[in-house]
């Protein structure tokens, strides 16, 4: 019967290791992607800044001009209403600039995450063998001959565990 380990951290420090490591790369490159992003998202802002100014101008420059004060003028009202609907939508593109930057922000936190579960997870795999190869070295250190079993069914590093358990019984036929 295969023992079944319930904890997926067998061996913290070689298992966080691992995982660390696997981080690394992803989060360098979604970290230049954020900077760039994050770059013109704010010279989008700028310009979107420096647009509504020029429309509030363009507004108030129809607004003070004598000839262009007519309500009733059907320019003047078509032009009023288009600025003032180009503002919208330009708040509405720095919205959604912002959104973007903190969507990449949180798509690249949710990764970090995601990623040394995996990575732990990956390397409970190896650790699980490594950790039962431990265990028998200490009980020989102990005097005590180990009982081998099978590896788990997903378990990597099987055939240098093959190799050790045939090592270790060579030795044992040999010390008898």
């Amino acid at each position: 019967m295969l023992k079944q380990r319930k904890h997926y951290l067998i061996d913290r420090s070689i298992q966080v290791t691992i995982a660390t490591k696997i981080l690394v790369i992803p989060i360098i490159l979604l970290t230049c992607f954020s900077l760039v992003l994050l770059y013109f998202v704010y010279e989008n802002s700028n310009y979107i800044n420096q647009i509504s100014a020029n429309q509030e101008n363009l507004i108030e420059m129809f607004m003070t001009t004598p000839a262009l004060m007519d309500k009733e003028n059907q320019i003047v009202v078509t032009g009023e209403k288009t600025f003032r609907e180009n503002l919208r939508i330009l708040q509405s593109i720095r919205n959604n600039n912002l959104i973007l930057l903190y969507s990449a922000i949180g798509i690249t936190i949710l990764q970090a995450v995601l990623l040394f579960v995996y990575g732990v997870y990956l390397t409970h795999r190896i650790a699980g063998p490594v950790y039962v190869m431990r265990q028998y070295c200490k009980e020989m250190q102990q005097g005590k001959v180990p009982q081998f079993r099978q590896l788990r069914k997903n378990d990597l590093l099987t055939d240098f565990y093959d190799d050790f358990v045939k090592a270790i019984k060579a030795l044992q036929t040999k010390k008898q």
